[in-house]
């Protein structure tokens, strides 16, 4: 008999790729999805989707009863204050655990957090995915949860590092941290993976790792536009008061226009940080897990069809 996981946020980036890999490998899905109108790349014999959302309790009883696990994608990314990202990211934790809890049969939680958590000051995005994380460690009581810490993620269908790839890859490199900063990476497919490792893993254990592609000590802005274009021909690096400035406009327009902004003074702070390095050496050993896809190949496979990579 197949088992069977419910996925959160399953029509994201991330929650879609984990769906199809987990496909791949035998396990049927269940999804909460907001919609019910169609989503294409979701329609699979093996994915079953369930509409509602993190606030209503009677769809996520229907989304993890009879699951033997639940990967919890779903995450607010827009907005400029607390409590843009509080609904989502803090009180839907709270729900999941709520209602997992009070299964016959808990299935073991496993959250996808990012991590921005771990430098909750410096934007409120970074706080809540902190405060999703506390909340999960102190209300799960024997429930077995494993918490995955994500540095910037890219692969197909990614909206956020995608058009930065594509302008350095055309020789235009937009430089928007410090040039002495460092930080990881990791292919959604790797991503994927250990999410499948932590279905797998049957050690007691309430833990968070760290996850990347495995570079030991990160990169650089430069090392990145190196690997994307060795012949770059324009490197503008963006002023930190300019940033700033678009930042603060487009939450002013925001509050105007009403739509819940994504670049903001926050994202800046987060963008100027010097270190987001990873240290998946835990998850690698605990796990057994091994990231397969370094940078050179996840940005070949994202640009197959051009020899500039």
């Amino acid at each position: 008999m197949q088992r069977i996981v419910a996925i959160t946020g399953i029509s994201g980036f991330i929650g879609q790729s984990i769906a199809h890999y987990l496909c791949q490998a035998g396990v049927k899905v269940r999804g909460l999805i907001r919609t019910s109108k169609k989503i294409p790349s979701l329609e699979h014999p093996d994915i079953t989707l369930i509409k509602g959302n993190l606030d209503n309790r009677e769809s996520l009883h229907r989304l993890v009863d009879g699951c033997s696990s639940l990967i919890n994608c779903a995450g607010a990314i827009r907005g400029y204050k607390k409590d843009d990202f509080l609904a989502t990211n803090v009180r839907g934790v709270a729900n999941l655990l709520h209602v997992c809890l009070s299964q016959h049969s808990p299935p073991k939680f496993i959250h996808l957090s990012s991590l921005a958590a771990r430098e909750p000051g410096l934007s409120p995005y970074a706080w809540s995915k902190r405060e999703g994380e506390l909340v999960i460690q102190q209300r799960a009581h024997s429930l077995p949860w494993i918490i995955l810490r994500p540095p910037a993620v890219y692969g197909p269908n990614d909206e956020a590092l995608l058009s930065l790839f594509t302008l350095a890859r055309k020789g235009i490199a937009i430089q928007l941290g410090t040039r002495d900063a460092k930080f990881s990476l990791i292919h959604v497919q790797d991503l994927a993976d250990v999410a499948l490792r932590c279905l797998d893993d049957h050690n007691a254990r309430s833990t968070i790792f760290e996850v990347d592609d495995g570079l030991s000590g990160g990169y650089s802005w430069e090392s990145v536009f190196r690997v994307l274009n060795p012949r770059m021909k324009i490197h503008l690096q963006i002023a930190p008061t300019l940033l700033w400035v678009l930042g603060k406009s487009n939450e002013v327009l925001s509050r105007l226009f009403r739509y819940a902004p994504l670049f903001t003074t926050g994202k800046v702070a987060e963008l100027r940080h010097h270190d987001w390095v990873c240290d998946s050496l835990n998850a690698r050993q605990e796990l057994g897990w091994t990231p397969q896809i370094p940078l050179e190949e996840g940005l070949r496979r994202l640009f197959a069809s051009d020899n500039l990579i």
